[in-house]
């Protein structure tokens, strides 16, 4: 593979990754669904299989949370022209309350949490999905939680 596709390949799933904290933030659950393949899995804690399964469980988060995730150091090691793997480190700010409901900046305490996903990524028809993306936590504020 020449190096300018790997290239294109690394920058596309880092604009997926870059997506995904947008879109989980901002509550746009339908674009959301969208990064991932249609059986893709998304793991926080329980695995979700499939952008029904994605979806169901987005439209369960509660209004009164608000977050906001920071990614860093995303490295995409490019396996084939349609496969990828990668990393991308998280800090986590959240807050759950009816303060969430105004748009007025929120007294917070540090991080809820830091980690990193371990992503595994697909090329499908549409585009770069996720065909699999897995949170693990290394520092976890339980009170967040």
């Amino acid at each position: 593979m020449a190096l300018e596709d790997e290239q294109d390949i690394q920058r596309e799933c880092e604009a997926l990754s870059i997506s995904y904290a947008r879109a989980v933030d901002f509550r746009d659950y339908d674009e959301f669904v969208l990064l991932f393949a249609e059986d893709g899995v998304l793991d926080v804690g329980k695995p979700l299989e499939g952008r029904a399964a994605i979806k169901a469980a987005m439209g369960k988060r509660s209004d009164k949370l608000r977050s906001r995730h920071i990614l860093s150091n995303i490295f995409t090691d490019v396996q084939d022209e349609q496969n990828a793997r990668g990393i991308s480190y998280l800090t986590l700010y959240r807050h759950i309350g009816e303060e969430s409901l105004s748009g007025d900046a929120i007294d917070f305490s540090g991080p809820a949490a830091v980690g990193h996903y371990e992503d595994k990524f697909v090329l499908t028809d549409t585009g770069w999905c996720f065909a699999s993306r897995k949170l693990h936590f290394a520092f976890r504020n339980e009170q967040q939680f």
